[in-house]
């Protein structure tokens, strides 16, 4: 109980302040920001991961005549997006002061893409592609794991940089299970649902809605009153060479290690691989599974709500085994990754 006290009322630890970088009230501040950062990551998650598990039946229903080959390019869109869009985000980032704006636009794809994704099927031609574009600005979104681990890298002392990253990690890993119990959370809708301001609302498109209000939420937690930018690694770099007063100088003195760097990087090109891998291939699996057609018989659909329900069953075993088997977790390489490459 204490030391979640202590994670709440964000008081300025004595170690901390012994080193003399900062106030107790810019500490304050610093920390808050970095918790809108792991707000950040969490919707992310969520949002690229919410309609894993219903993406299959919402693209029968827009298209019966679309092919299992075309929803493997709706997996395969965002992460095309995320490693063009990355480096770019990442070049343009290193020239500005903040990261907000660039933040800020990714977070606007995110709203966009799944505001779209809610209202396909007002489009009366090429839903299908409209539903590729909203996959493809989702992926566009996924730029802000980029951003948020050069902020963590950045607003964090050499001391609290693993447990950050950890706590990172922890907000993805949510994001990813309660991405995959969205979709069965909304399912109970149905398939004709409700109309709102025009606008039909059912298990598919619900799911949308839900995901752009997270993301107009982590819109406002991103202007200037609630999150600010913090360089604490570059005071710390400079109080270790005392002289320099100029942080990019500071920085330049300092011998980057590119061999475990690469390793890290790969390492981590890997485990998303791995995992990019499971997640087109378990929404196939779960269809094919015996069970799975057991309840489509007794729903009379091969879209309804029970078939649901037994797919993201599938993620979530999938993601929650992933990220608790130890030696063998998802989350503890991707934490220690960064980490170590943040670090370096």
């Amino acid at each position: 109980m204490e030391q979640l006290c202590k994670y709440v009322s964000i008081r300025q630890p004595e170690s901390n302040r012994a080193l003399g970088l900062e106030t107790e009230s810019e500490y304050r501040q610093r920390w808050i920001s970095i918790r809108v950062i792991y707000f950040t990551g969490f919707v992310v998650y969520i949002a690229f991961c919410c309609v894993a598990t219903s993406l299959w039946p919402y693209l029968n229903t827009l298209d019966p005549d679309a092919s299992k080959q075309f929803l493997f390019y709706l997996f395969a869109i965002p992460s095309l997006m995320q490693l063009v869009l990355s480096p770019l985000f990442g070049y343009w980032t290193n020239r500005v002061s903040s990261i907000r704006l660039p933040m800020m636009l990714v977070i606007v794809f995110l709203i966009v893409g799944q505001v779209l994704y809610a209202v396909i099927e007002e489009i009366p031609n090429n839903r299908k592609y409209a539903l590729l574009a909203s996959r493809a600005l989702v992926g566009a979104s996924t730029v802000a794991c980029t951003l948020y681990r050069a902020y963590i890298s950045a607003a964090t002392t050499v001391a609290e940089r693993t447990k950050t990253t950890s706590y990172m990690a922890l907000a993805q890993t949510l994001g990813l299970v309660g991405g995959s119990a969205v979709q069965p959370t909304f399912a109970g809708i149905g398939e004709e649902g409700f109309q709102v301001l025009g606008f039909r609302v059912n298990m598919y498109t619900s799911v949308g809605w839900f995901c752009a209000a997270l993301g107009v939420i982590n819109l406002v937690l991103m202007l200037p009153w609630i999150f600010q930018d913090h360089n604490i690694a570059v005071k710390e770099a400079m109080s270790g060479n005392v002289g320099l007063a100029d942080g990019k100088r500071a920085w330049q003195t300092m011998e980057l290690r590119y061999l475990p760097i690469g390793l890290m990087l790969v390492a981590f090109a890997l485990l998303m691989f791995a995992y990019a891998a499971l997640q087109t291939a378990t929404v196939i699996i779960a269809r094919r599974l015996a069970c799975v057609q057991l309840i489509d018989n007794i729903h009379n659909t091969p879209t309804g709500a029970g078939s649901l329900y037994q797919r993201t069953l599938t993620m979530i075993i999938i993601i929650v085994a992933g990220t608790t088997c130890d030696g063998r977790s998802f989350s503890r390489p991707l934490s220690l990754s960064c980490a170590v490459c943040s670090d370096l």
